[in-house]
């Protein structure tokens, strides 16, 4: 699920807290032949312990740290993980039936991966407390902390999703850095690491400041000063050894960015060295 459409579903939809339940199941317990509420779509939280939770037979091995997304009138079926009791919460709200052509996110199954926060726990307890008291100010609260786990939801989901792009791209460096003096492209890049291209290069660009085709040749002709300073091989050596078959495009890329040849540059090199 992307998160940004996500929010922007939950940014302007009409969604309003309806219930909210809990249920505890016994490890290894299956519960089958049941549906989601019909007209309502559903939050599940997980509470403690781990299950299989299926909607419209797509299972989702859950546990602390994600939340499934449900619409209304889905089959379900669960089973309790056999070390440990399942504990889980539904949080149900409600959409206006003329928003769901426009909203059809409503009516789907989908993972959200938050990681492990205390806050959404929290806020589903109190949302579980302010349903079970009658009076209008109970009421009222539930709706605020209804949009409140809304808020802890989809918050904790974009920073997991920073993080884990993080991640992804510092091993996309390590991969540059390993691998520079191949014939490589942004395209290959990221399809080694199963992400789109405009995708990857967000990612990369938000992560370093750089475009990716940048960086890769910035790296490559860093690697080719120290080449030019400190070894005595010819220039077209020295373009293959950095990742440039053409010896007469490397000059070209490389005297765009130092401003000076590979052969001005080693020549320059060597005179320096002369004073040192």
């Amino acid at each position: 699920m992307d998160i940004k459409h996500l929010i922007d579903y939950y940014a302007h939809a009409s969604v309003s807290f309806t219930d909210v339940f809990t249920n505890k199941m016994e490890p290894g317990q299956i519960d089958i032949g049941r549906t989601t509420a019909p007209g309502k779509c559903g939050l599940v939280v997980p509470l403690a312990g781990s299950a299989i939770f299926s909607f419209n037979g797509i299972p989702y091995e859950m546990e602390p740290g994600m939340v499934v997304h449900a619409g209304p009138q889905m089959p379900i079926e669960i089973k309790a993980s056999d070390d440990k009791e399942w504990e889980y919460a539904v949080v149900h709200y409600h959409i206006p039936p003329e928003e769901i052509p426009q909203y059809p996110f409503s009516d789907q199954h989908f993972l959200i991966n938050t990681g492990y926060h205390t806050k959404i726990i929290d806020y589903v307890q109190q949302l579980v407390e302010s349903q079970a008291m009658p009076d209008n100010m109970s009421i009222f609260k539930a709706k605020t902390l209804f949009m409140n786990l809304l808020e802890a939801i989809l918050m904790s989901a974009k920073v997991k999703v920073l993080d884990t792009a993080s991640e992804q791209i510092e091993q996309a460096l390590q991969y540059i850095h390993e691998n520079y003096a191949k014939q490589l492209s942004v395209s290959k890049i990221a399809e080694e690491f199963g992400v789109e291209r405009r995708r990857f290069a967000y990612l990369f660009e938000q992560h370093t400041g750089m475009n990716p085709s940048v960086y890769l040749t910035e790296y490559r002709i860093r690697r080719s000063k120290e080449l030019l300073k400190y070894d005595d091989s010819p220039v077209a050596e020295i373009a293959e050894c950095v990742g440039y078959a053409d010896c007469f495009y490397f000059s070209r890329v490389f005297k765009k960015c130092i401003g000076m040849s590979p052969t001005a540059y080693r020549k320059l090199m060597i005179e320096e060295a002369k004073y040192v």
